[in-house]
């Protein structure tokens, strides 16, 4: 078998951190303007784009074609005229460059561009020419790839067309095929280069040369239902690859785009993978109906919503259903937010969508690709709290302050029966561990122009930092096929990828405990290893350490977890550029919970009580979608036509069940619910959502510089009664490339492309669940059920008329290339308006309702501004720098409520701020006299003891002023090093004032230490005391007030990774094509003022942190 190469891709290289000042980074992109006005002098006289269509025509006809594009004359002696040979030439938008490489490919002709002038000379003789390809012998070919300067390039893969021959170009540029027929033709790939065939036979050809690809333009966006390419794309889309998402050992994809792309706000609620990612794509849009994106993997939707169905922890809340999809197993990752891009998918993508595409098989030789990599992580900072001699004069001061009160028999931290020397870090002993992190991948792929496949497997596992065999695993399997039929006309997809997964995580968060324990507490295990409950010694039975975290280490738990997504297209070309296509998709997610607290996990005194409990829930979500196409396409003189018309069938079923056993006869029988002596069912549920649509799009291109797309939908949803059973969204987009106008270039000679761009249209909303406009009843019973009888109750009224929510999206953005698009400038305004919200009205108490869920007159906006830089300020064969940025500026409001003084929504918002507000008290500092707390009431007066909500007379914005990312890569032979830095502004809150400080047992932050001691004391905390009557209040109110939020805006050095690919001739001996070992780390540094070290993301102290990460691994291909 002949091994083929897997080359790495061009490098991307950052800019440098702009950490200090705004004078700081201005003058470093004055430096990045001075290295590529040094590096690029070249403008843009190759830039200008032709198409031909030629079949056997005289080369003469072709230049004057050419002539009349770009305005290249040629110089040609007339009496070598008659040495051309006939051409045969299919070009689309290709450069000058590209043009003429093409056309004189098989032509007895050197050329030279001059100026304005092609200058055309007839080569001495096809022996003397350079000949990088021939016939060395029947069955070998043997040739050399270049540069156009003639530089030979390593690394390229030259192939036999519609065969499965080929050969990696070496050191040299040159390559050898043997075996390959007498003439045939070559396709020669190469990353960052653009794709040739080359036709060859027994005589000699001109020479192979490889046009670098204009990457920022060239790239091809996947887009609802298609693709497009980036240049004459008229939306506002952001993407991530699948290689920078390989940069970060990440397992739930969603936290490898954080930054990454303008519009897209991301943040984690626990440093574990499972826990739940609050996604938002522009903002949120509606008040209470949802404001999840859509999700689509392969065409297929997908379900985020948490698949769970037990809360039986911290750790087990909400989870993200992207943790089921493996993030190697990703090709590339599309965020589409306004409504040119969305309005297509109608009313499940009002709030932006997200498209997943997964890793498809390429033409060539076989390839073997395997990816090891193992790592470690650690929680990246503690919590500033007391030690056990703050602690200790804290709790004895709370009693002097009340009193002189003598501590209680529970007080075992102060009364003698717990150590007083004692001094436990228990954050290092609960959370101090190491999680380990392992991560194999293999697969196989390849194929002919015809066939490509693929299939993968893949073994993730996870650890967590507290102690005891608590892990989370997942193994894959994937594969795809893609054929085309050897005429062309019928093309056939067919995909599946399936993840199994076994949880095993603990059902705490330990963290709770190690910032809640006293400091003083007693060990957590005995002598002999068992569990330390503390036994008071007097009674021999009484537990003084009834919560003791162990305790929660032994309540286990088990989910199993599968997911299953498959896809199938089909398509038939009935006449050129017309073809008809249906896609299939089906997504399977389901899971089996176990939850358990054994009688172990009691303490001994409360054993006689307890016979241990079990919660059993088993959980569904089946999606089946078909969606029939028609697509055409047509290219005229006047321009180039395409579109869609479609229509979507799609079903999903849910299906929960969740009970609970109780009074077991041992803990070997938990895991089996029909051993509970008492058994209830605590939840069950089938509900079906159906979802039908015609949808239709409209491009039209004139002249690759005049762009109009159009698209409609018509949605029939289920979550709507007979009366609004359907609706109507669409959309219109444009966009003028105007740097194909020649008065731009002679204005702006320095920018070789710019892009005009608008958009507007409607979407709509249905997360509203199953059945809302139903008259819904559920179970009821009594102590003595009316002849054992279950009753029903309503749960709340019907109502035929609800309808959509609507939003209205504005999209104005341009797009700058400077230095042959070496800086990429992006900038985008938006502003959504989503009206028709989904709300309660109150209704009074003789309708026997408490409200009714209805549409309201309230309208939302989301308005805001996002730019990214593109830069790659130097590019060499051996030195590459290159970088992006982005950073988006959004804001919220609420323009209209009707009504909303009389609704119960009028403690939460205020007309023309943001719905992410909070109310809250005014906090006027700690009373010098008193002591406690004081705070200023809505008639202006200072009290301890505020009214709620009356009092609240201030707001808080949460939400982010900004938000983004930058990055920087720089590649030096085969070392490669990426950086990346995420950032956010906005407020959060803190836990500043302690967990009642002083009056019961439990450690406290280090600012307690600053607390009001006597009379005329100036402080940041009230007095500690143990007087509930009199400490309460206050501090409660201080938990609701504006010092209870804080700055939580930071800087994390996100990802750094470091890798080193080994030189293919060093490795050959090995059989390996391709060879690279590499370093990651995430979140290494967090730049940050948020309170007491508590992670700014996650922003609570009782919950996990982002943990710090290290890995090291290798990539193989053979």
């Amino acid at each position: 078998m002949n091994y083929l190469i897997h080359t790495a891709s061009a490098m991307r290289i950052i800019m440098r951190k702009c950490r200090y000042s705004i004078h700081q980074c201005t003058r470093v992109m004055k430096l990045i303007l001075i290295l590529l006005i040094t590096f690029q002098a070249s403008a843009l006289a190759l830039a200008q784009q032709v198409t031909l269509n030629f079949k056997n025509a005289p080369i003469t006809k072709v230049l004057r074609s050419i002539q009349m594009q770009t305005g290249y004359g040629y110089s040609m002696d007339g009496a070598e005229v008659k040495y051309a040979k006939p051409v045969t030439l299919n070009l689309k938008n290709a450069t000058i460059e590209e043009t003429l490489q093409s056309l004189f490919s098989n032509q007895p002709f050197n050329y030279k561009i001059d100026g304005k002038v092609i200058k055309i000379t007839r080569k001495q003789t096809e022996t003397a020419a350079i000949t990088p390809v021939k016939i060395e012998k029947d069955g070998e070919v043997t040739g050399q790839v270049t540069d156009k300067d003639g530089k030979p390039l390593a690394g390229a893969t030259v192939s036999v067309k519609d065969g499965s021959l080929g050969a990696v170009t070496d050191a040299n540029g040159r390559f050898k095929i043997t075996g390959a027929p007498a003439n045939g033709t070559l396709v020669i790939t190469m990353i960052g280069r653009e794709t040739r065939q080359v036709n060859y036979k027994s005589n000699l050809i001109a020479p192979i040369v490889l046009l670098e690809v204009n990457a920022a333009l060239k790239e091809v966006q996947i887009i609802a239902y298609g693709e497009v390419e980036k240049k004459f794309a008229t939306s506002n889309i952001g993407s991530v690859s699948g290689e920078v998402i390989s940069r970060q050992p990440v397992t739930n994809a969603l936290m490898a785009l954080q930054g990454r792309t303008p519009g897209l706000f991301i943040q984690q609620s626990s440093g574990l993978s499972t826990g739940s990612i609050n996604v938002t794509v522009q903002g949120k849009n509606s008040i209470s109906s949802g404001n999840t994106p859509f999700y689509v993997i392969d065409g297929v939707p997908y379900t985020p919503n948490s698949i769970r169905s037990l809360n039986v922890g911290v750790l087990l809340g909400p989870t993200s259903n992207l943790n089921f999809i493996s993030p190697s197993d990703i090709e590339s990752i599309t965020i589409l937010k306004d409504a040119d891009a969305t309005a297509i998918y109608g009313s499940r993508a009002a709030n932006g969508a997200i498209l997943i595409t997964t890793k498809k098989g390429k033409p060539g030789q076989t390839k073997v690709n395997l990816n090891m990599q193992t790592g470690w992580s650690k929680v990246a900072k503690k919590q500033k709290l007391l030690n056990s001699a703050e602690y200790l004069e804290m709790r004895r001061e709370a009693f002097r302050n009340n009193d002189n009160a003598t501590p209680d028999v529970i007080d075992y931290d102060v009364n003698g029966a717990w150590d007083l020397n004692r001094d436990n870090d228990w954050q290092k002993e609960l959370i101090g561990g190491t999680a380990q992190f392992q991560n194999l991948q293999a697969s196989i792929s390849g194929g002919t122009d015809r066939t490509q496949f693929l299939v993968g497997a893949g073994y993730i596992r996870e650890t967590t930092v507290f102690s005891g065999d608590f892990s989370n695993i997942r193994g894959t399997v994937n594969f795809n096929i893609n054929n085309i039929s050897p005429n062309g006309k019928f093309r056939y997809f067919i995909s599946g990828n399936y993840l199994s997964g076994l949880n095993r995580l603990p059902q705490a968060d330990l963290t709770t405990n190690a910032v809640m324990l006293a400091p003083n507490a007693p060990k957590l295990y005995n002598p002999d290893g068992t569990v330390n409950w503390d036994i008071d010694p007097v009674d021999n039975i009484t537990s003084r350490f009834w919560d003791n975290p162990v305790s929660g280490l032994l309540q286990t738990y088990r989910d199993k977890s599968n997911n299953l997504v498959a896809n199938s297209n089909l398509s038939y070309e009935l006449l050129p550029g017309l073809a008809l296509k249906s896609s299939f998709g089906y997504n399977r997610l389901e899971n089996n919970e176990l939850a358990t607290i054994p009688k172990i996990a009691v303490s001994p005194d409360q054993r006689p009580f307890f016979n241990g409990n079990g919660k059993y829930g088993n959980k569904s979500v089946t999606t089946w979608i078909i969606e029939p196409q028609l697509t055409f396409y047509k290219s005229y003189s006047f321009g180039t036509i395409d579109g869609i018309i479609g229509s979507t069938f799609q079903n999903t079923d849910n299906y929960v069940l969740m009970q609970e056993g109780m009074n077991y006869n041992s803990d070997a029988q938990l895991p089996d619910l029909n051993a509970a002596g008492t058994k209830t069912i605590i939840n069950s549920t089938q509900a079906k959502y159906k979802y039908s649509a015609i949808f239709g799009r409209l491009s039209y291109r004139y002249k690759d510089r005049y762009i109009l797309n159009f698209s409609a939908r018509r949605d029939g949803s289920s979550r709507f009664g007979s009366e609004n059973l359907f609706h109507n969204f669409y959309s219109v987009g444009g966009a003028w490339i105007f740097s194909e106008e020649d008065l731009f270039k002679k204005l702006l000679p320095l920018a070789n492309f710019g892009k005009l761009r608008a958009t507007y249209g409607t979407t709509g909303n249905d997360q509203i669940g199953d059945y809302s406009f139903y008259s819904l009843y559920g179970n009821y019973s009594v102590p003595v059920p009316y002849q054992g009888v279950v009753g029903l109750n309503p749960r709340g009224l019907a109502n035929p008329f609800l309808q959509w929510e609507e939003t209205r999206k504005l999209n104005f953005g341009v797009d700058l290339g400077f230095f042959d698009s070496r800086i990429m400038i992006r900038a985008d305004y938006f502003r959504n308006r989503s009206s028709n919200q989904l709300l309660g009205k109150n209704l009074s108490l003789v309708t026997g309702f408490n409200g009714i869920r209805r549409n309201l007159p309230a309208l939302v906006q989301n308005t805001g501004w996002e730019f990214t830089l593109d830069y790659t300020p130097v590019k060499g064969s051996n030195f590459t720098w290159s970088g992006s940025a982005n950073i988006t500026i959004p804001q919220n409001k609420l323009i209209r409520y009707d009504g909303l003084a009389e609704s119960s929504d009028n403690n939460r918002f205020i007309i023309g701020e943001s719905i992410g507000i909070v109310k809250v008290f005014q906090y006027e500092g700690v009373n010098p006299i008193t002591g406690l707390y004081e705070f200023v009431t809505v008639k202006g007066e200072l009290t301890s003891a505020p009214v709620d909500p009356t009092d609240k007379i201030r707001f808080l914005n949460l939400d982010p002023k900004w938000y983004g990312g930058f990055s920087n890569t720089v590649s030096f032979k085969g070392f490669d090093l990426d950086m990346f830095f995420q950032f956010s502004k906005q407020k959060a809150a803190i836990a500043r004032f302690g967990n009642y400080p002083g009056a019961n047992i439990g450690q406290q932050p280090k600012i307690v230490l600053n607390r009001w001691r006597k009379a005329g004391d100036v402080a940041e905390i009230q007095k500690v005391t143990t007087n509930f009557a009199e400490y309460f209040d206050p501090l409660n109110a201080a938990g609701s007030s504006d010092a209870a939020y804080g700055d939580a805006t930071y800087v994390r050095l996100k990802n750094v990774s470091l890798s080193y690919r080994f030189n293919a001739g060093f490795i050959k001996k090995a059989h390996i094509s391709n060879a690279r070992i590499f370093v990651q780390g995430q979140n290494l540094l967090t730049i940050t003022n948020y309170f007491g070290g508590v992670d700014p993301e996650t922003q609570s102290a009782g919950s996990l942190g982002a943990l710090r990460t290290f890995t090291i691994g290798t990539q193989l291909t053979f």
